[in-house]
């Protein structure tokens, strides 16, 4: 692979390092950041989800009932 970025070549190389240790299966490396993640569940932050339309005040703006918060799927 060239690139114009010897960062680049360090991502892709240490991103290639990390599918190799699992084969190559995405599922497998899916499975383990799950794992890490249920042993770090303090760490992990909520993903806010912002409904937009139907909303009162400036154009655009999502009002405070609009933004949800929702847990990631389990």
């Amino acid at each position: 692979m060239n690139s114009d970025s010897p960062i680049v070549d360090e991502v892709r190389a240490r991103a290639m390092a990390i599918s190799a240790r699992y084969a190559h299966d995405l599922r497998a490396y899916a499975a383990h950041l799950a794992e890490v993640q249920r042993g770090h569940a303090e760490r992990v932050v909520d993903q806010p989800r912002v409904v937009v339309g139907g909303t009162k005040g400036e154009e655009g703006a999502a009002s405070e009932a609009e933004v949800r918060r929702t847990k990631p799927a389990a």
